[in-house]
Formats: structure tokens, sequence, C-alpha cells
């Protein structure tokens, strides 16, 4: 029997860069009998996955949409592949009307990570792409909630979806292989000999310390979207500040970790699920990562600054002639005017002077 695997996220748990991986070897992945269907991908290595296999827009939002379930089903026929993969969290919300769609085979895999580290991953992804300016707040319900668990009560409630369903810990030290993309492989039970290096580009990538501070404070200019996205890659490869860090103060992480480990377990008991347990027994005793303040000094925010100079010329002048039209905002580090300016000035006077075009007038 051909076998179908959905893997529907959930959030915050590296589905781009196995995303990433899938759209870059669906030739090798054909050869081994493996059909995942085409998708596009944005600069950043980020995209929608294979919602449009399965869905269709309705408004901002995905459906299921049993015309393209149909199409998929046919082309995955056609191919001559034993199993189609799909990927992508926009599934997640409509899991319980895409399991209706689809043949009684079909397994679906989700991955729940810790909800600490999905609490600040979610805050860094809002300031880096939704302009986000506020501090981190320490709360399971800043952000619209930790770990999407609205969602996933809302699959697990469904007979459909939880009869074929797959839940893993994302955990690095869970799973099987050596990554994300081995351990959803291996749950598919998809045979790995032909694939050759399955190892995961980083995609997406986290902001060191300074550089979310850098981001957090521009992000009350009026930048627009090219400019956010020049910014975001720059500070991607910023190397200054910590990398390994968190923003929970240590009192609010011993109280936030006992809430999560209860709900992780309350979710076990409610639909008698056990694959998570090791994961809560790992967490219990994992050590937090370095404390540090949401504070920069001058001299780490001028770091920042001649770092993007150093690789955005132009996106620095813009920046600084944006800080220079608009005195009225008040930014988290108010020294970036006086950084940005200085880095604007060293810029234009290390710049060539423009050479004198010379031509014959016609008499």
């Amino acid at each position: 029997m051909k076998s179908i695997v959905v893997h529907a996220g959930l959030p915050k748990t590296g589905t781009s860069a196995v995303q990433a991986f899938l759209i870059a070897h669906t030739e090798e992945l054909a050869r081994a009998g493996i059909f995942y269907p085409q998708h596009r991908v944005d600069e950043n290595g980020v995209s929608a996955g294979n919602a449009g296999s399965l869905m269709e827009r309705s408004g901002p939002l995905f459906v299921a949409s049993p015309r393209e379930v149909a199409r998929t089903l046919e082309e995955f026929e056609a191919s001559g592949c034993h199993t189609l993969l799909l990927s992508s969290e926009a599934f997640l919300p409509e899991l319980p009307g895409i399991a209706e769609l689809l043949p009684p085979q079909t397994r679906f895999v989700l991955y729940v990570r810790d909800p600490l580290a999905f609490l600040e991953s979610d805050y860094n992804q809002r300031v880096k792409r939704l302009a986000h300016v506020d501090p981190f707040e320490p709360s399971p319900d800043a952000y619209g909630g930790w770990l999407g668990h609205e969602h996933l009560y809302h699959a697990l409630d469904s007979e459909a979806v939880r009869s074929r369903l797959v839940l893993r810990p994302y955990l690095p030290e869970l799973f099987v292989g050596d990554n994300l993309l081995t351990d959803l492989l291996d749950t598919a039970g998809i045979d790995t000999a032909e694939l050759g290096d399955l190892s995961l580009a980083q995609v997406n990538l986290s902001y060191s310390l300074h550089a979310l501070e850098i981001k957090r404070a521009l992000n009350a200019l009026p930048l627009g979207p090219q400019l956010q996205e020049r910014l975001d890659i720059h500070l991607q490869s910023c190397p200054l500040g910590p990398t390994s860090y968190t923003l929970i103060p240590p009192a609010d992480h011993e109280r936030l970790r006992k809430i999560a480990d209860d709900e992780l377990h309350a979710l076990a008991l409610r639909y008698d699920i056990d694959s998570l347990e090791p994961m809560r027994e790992l967490l219990r005793e994992k050590p937090q990562k370095p404390f540090h303040a949401q504070r920069l000094t001058d001299a780490e925010v001028d770091a920042v600054v001649r770092h993007i100079a150093s690789v955005g010329k132009r996106l620095t002048r813009r920046i600084a002639q944006t800080l220079d039209e608009h005195p009225e905002i008040e930014l988290v580090h108010p020294s970036l005017r006086d950084s940005f300016a200085a880095a604007a000035a060293e810029l234009d006077e290390g710049s060539p002077a423009p050479k004198r075009r010379w031509w014959w007038r016609r008499g």
C-alpha cells in the first residue's frame, strides 16, 4: 500500500529547515520513491511549504480543499513513487478537515517544542518580522500563547486525526539520527539509505542579543519592507553579543518551567499520549541558559551599527537619513542616532569623488 505522510509543524519546530532541504532535493527523493510536491521558498529560505497541495486560499487563510487534495493524489499516483510526503505548518489549523479528505493510510506527524524555548523564539520572530518594539514578556499567554496548543487540541479532538497521529518531541537529544529531518523520515518509515547527506542548513537564524536589541529599536522607524528585509539579513550575520542566552529572569524561569511541565503532563493524560514523557524528564533537569537583560551600552550599540555599515553601506545611509527626518521618534537605544550619523558621515568621507564627464558639444 502506498504511504502518505503529512508533517504539520507545530510552529517553531524547524519546519522551514526541513522544507528547504526537501525542496532542494526533490529529484533525489523521487529516485528513492518519495514524491514531494514543488512549492516556493523566499530569500530567507522560508515558505508555506506544501500548503497549496491540500488547501486553497479563502481570504487571508488556507482552508482544506477537496479539489487540491484530489489533484495532489493524482500527481502522486502518476509519479510512480511509493510515498507522498507533505510539509506545512499551515496544515495544523485545518488538520481535522484535511484528515477527512485523505485516504485512511495517511499519517500525521507533529512536533512539540519546549514551551519556554517556543516563547522566546516567538518573541524573536516578532521582533524580526512584525516590527515588535516592546521588551520580552515572560508569560505563557504572551504572543498568542505558547506551543500553539489551541490548534493542537483542536486536531487531537478529531478522531480522524488522533487515530493516525504521531506526536514527537522537538528536542535534539531525543531525535532519531542526527537531526529533525532524520527523525521525521524515521517516524514516517522512510528508508534514508539512498538519500545521502541529510544535514540541515540553518534557516531563518535567530539574532544575537545585540542584534535583537538593535532591530527592536529600529522597528520604531518607518523603514519600509525592503529596508527591513535587508536589515534582517545583515543582523542575522551579526557576530556581536551573546548567541546562547535567555531573556527569562531566573525566578520567572522556575515558575514558567512548572507551568509548562503541568501543561505537557495534562496533554499526555487527556489524550493518552506518552511520547512526550522523555522530553518532560529532560526539561525538568535542563539548566537555564545565561540570563541577559535587554540593555546595551552605547559602545555595544555603536559596534553593531559599524557592523551594519561594513556590510550595508546604502542601508546605513538610508537609516541615518530616516533618523534625521524623524527626530520625534523615541528609540529604545537613543545613541543609535549619533552612531548612524557618524557611520554615514564616515562612509561619505570615504567615497571617491565623482568623476567629471566631458563630451563634445556640437555647434
